[in-house]
């Protein structure tokens, strides 16, 4: 199922003309998963970047006390995040596992499809490399915040 013009709503697409973002959206696959979910584990390899249309993605980490092993959920995701970003991040394998905490719905881009078109548009593929480093960035002062 391709993907759709809806994932225009994420920060990575800031400053990118409309019809580019549906252009670039429509090449992706849309995937509609159930509660409980698991998108992706822990030191898999990241080959998509999905932008979350509907529903909310839990990223977590395993943390290990006392030869227990318990998941403890390090970020909620809404509609519009970027999850797995690690897709386009060298060595390309993801540092969280995700699971979807509600029904989701989410546009899967692959590496492969984002690299071609933005060798095709460098000024696109400039701008949301830049866009994503600023989602990168917020979210590792989200969590170093203290006070959260």
């Amino acid at each position: 199922m391709n993907g759709s013009p809806t994932c225009s709503q994420s920060a990575v697409f800031d400053g990118i003309a409309a019809d580019v973002v549906e252009q670039l959206c429509y090449k992706g696959r849309q995937r509609s998963l159930e509660a409980g979910h698991r998108l992706f584990d822990r030191d898999e390899d990241a080959v998509d970047l999905m932008i979350l249309q509907e529903g909310t993605v839990d990223l977590v980490f395993p943390l290990h006390v006392l030869n227990v092993t318990r998941e403890v959920a390090m970020d909620r995701l809404q509609p519009g995040d970027v999850v797995a970003w690690s897709a386009l991040v060298h060595p390309y394998r993801f540092t969280l596992s995700a699971i979807c905490a509600t029904r989701c719905v989410l546009t899967a881009l692959s590496r492969s499809t984002l690299e071609d078109f933005f060798e095709t548009d460098p000024q696109t593929g400039h701008r949301f490399m830049r866009n994503l480093a600023g989602v990168i960035g917020r979210r590792l002062e989200d969590a170093n915040d203290v006070d959260a």
